[in-house]
């Protein structure tokens, strides 16, 4: 990769950023759905922000800071680092639509061969999802899930532009939050001399709600990878979290960990995860 690709690479992914975060900042209106509204009587305010946040195409902005450590890589055991930026942003484009954009900009510092560390921007995915302004017992979700070769070197991205289908679907009963999201990504164009992308990704999340903005629960995180012999990495992640303020700013610590339930050779043992998602409602 030359110089001016790296740099071509960190702007694209630098202006996804601060367009989507600029956006969140601006408060841009949106309907709101039905699973994320809460009883005029309750007084749990707290509990209600977990539950918003639990729903990936609610109402409320938020930007989710995740931090992953993936332990037991290669023959060395050693350590895997991936921090997410996860901005997500709902508008309003109509009295019964809304379109909720949410974008995960990766920056990941892997094992490399010896003692060196592969450091850097990996590849930026984006999912735009068109789900009712109102809805019932279930909240749903579909659009387009796009992927940019924003990867500052070639071993942390794909050098492909990708597109497919992207769904959700969830409900939320009383103090649960039960729910998968799915999306499935095939390369359209990119370098030549890489292989193409075909994708499929797998997440069932689940969530119960102990009262004042405390949480257990659990997300599968299953990623498959149709060009390579073994197809499947999927960590099994169990959560803690709590709503709290920092100042006026209500945010959601998150904390887990679970073991990689299958992974190809090499990859690794368990997963370890911190977060802290920043909400901003309305």
């Amino acid at each position: 990769m030359t110089p001016h690709d790296a740099t071509r690479r960190w702007l694209v992914a630098g202006l996804v950023a601060g367009l989507v975060l600029a956006a969140s900042v601006t408060g841009v209106s949106a309907q709101s759905t039905g699973a994320d509204q809460t009883p005029k009587a309750a007084t749990d305010q707290a509990t209600a922000l977990a539950k918003q946040q639990q729903n990936p195409i609610s109402s409320l902005i938020s930007v989710p800071l995740q931090g992953n450590w993936d332990f037991g890589l290669g023959d060395r055991d050693a350590t895997g680092t991936l921090f997410n930026i996860q901005p997500v942003v709902p508008f309003g484009v109509s009295r019964s639509t809304n379109l909720v954009l949410r974008v995960i900009l990766p920056l990941a510092s892997q094992p490399g061969s010896g003692d060196v560390r592969v450091n850097g921007v990996g590849d930026v995915v984006m999912t735009a999802f068109f789900s009712p302004a109102k809805s019932g017992r279930f909240t749903w979700g579909a659009g387009p899930v796009v992927l940019l070769p924003t990867a500052t070197t070639n071993a942390l991205g794909s050098e492909k532009f990708g597109v497919g289908p992207s769904a959700v679907v969830l409900t939320q009963p009383g103090p649960w939050t039960i729910g998968l999201l799915f999306n499935h990504i095939w390369s359209t164009s990119g370098a030549d001399d890489r292989e193409d992308v075909n994708s499929t990704f797998l997440q069932p999340f689940v969530n119960y709600n102990l009262g004042n903005g405390l949480a257990v629960g659990a997300v599968f995180e299953a990623t498959a990878n149709w060009k390579a012999d073994e197809h499947w990495t999927a960590p099994l992640v169990f959560t803690v979290s709590k709503v709290a303020r920092l100042g006026k700013r209500p945010v959601n610590f998150v904390a887990g960990a679970g073991p990689t339930v299958a992974s190809p050779e090499g990859g690794s043992t368990w997963r370890f995860r911190v977060m802290a998602v920043f909400l901003f409602p309305r």
